[in-house]
């Protein structure tokens, strides 16, 4: 059975660090893992399919907007390099349903990016930018971004496009702290993307906005094609 994005259903760090490439081991350990959520969306196992339309530019450029991304954290010399690794996979689709088209690329695991094609160039959407994320798509088109960030805290963004720009964001941050010998919840920021800068909101105001959806992760989307053919 295909898997809905968890999202912003949260358990607990010992389930958070197994990362996203043992998700299927999420899924059986489900019911043992959770201990306390703070909030959670209702699953309906809803699958994500994307209608393929043509690339809307060349391979070749393409090709080079993933190798500029380079290396993710180049200050500390490590991280995910972009730039030596190759994509191989890709599925052109219309996400925000505007008639230009979205690209989504997969390289080897984690790799993977979602560029868009406005005004003859190409732009960079939303990436993997550490191991421990996932990329995902709900069936409206938003892009979620789920992954583990400072001090094992679970950090969930989700981006929504329109007219092949990025027209609203927002970030979901929940720590987790030792409570009675358990690991437990220690709240929840929310965030909304306002100019240049994320501004924190209450739980309703950041709901006006963020999605309500399940997603599907890019590696449980079907119809792939291969990017390095001709």
């Amino acid at each position: 059975m295909r898997k809905p994005l968890f999202t912003i259903c949260l358990a607990t760090l010992a389930l958070l660090m197994t990362g996203c490439s043992s998700k299927k081991e999420k899924d059986n350990k489900k019911g043992e893992s959770q201990t306390e959520q703070t909030f959670v969306f209702e699953e309906d196992e809803e699958y994500t399919e994307l209608t393929k339309v043509d690339l809307p530019c060349s391979k070749e450029l393409l090709y080079n907007a993933w190798k500029q991304i380079g290396l993710v954290d180049p200050q500390k010399k490590k991280g995910l390099d972009y730039k030596a690794h190759t994509p191989s996979l890709y599925i052109s689709t219309d996400l925000d349903k505007d008639g230009n088209a979205e690209v989504l690329m997969r390289g080897e695991p984690p790799y993977a990016a979602i560029f868009t094609f406005m005004k003859d160039s190409v732009h960079l959407v939303a990436l993997v930018d550490q191991k421990e994320m996932g990329l995902s798509i709900t069936q409206d088109g938003t892009i979620w971004r789920s992954g583990i960030g400072s001090k094992g805290s679970s950090i969930s963004e989700f981006i929504k496009l329109e007219n092949s720009q990025i027209a609203a964001s927002g970030v979901t941050k929940e720590s987790f702290v030792i409570k009675d010998g358990q690991m437990v919840s220690g709240g929840t920021q929310f965030m909304l993307q306002s100019d240049s800068a994320l501004v924190e909101v209450s739980k309703d105001e950041f709901f006006q906005v963020a999605p309500q959806q399940n997603g599907t992760y890019l590696e449980d989307i079907e119809g792939w094609d291969d990017f390095r053919k001709p």
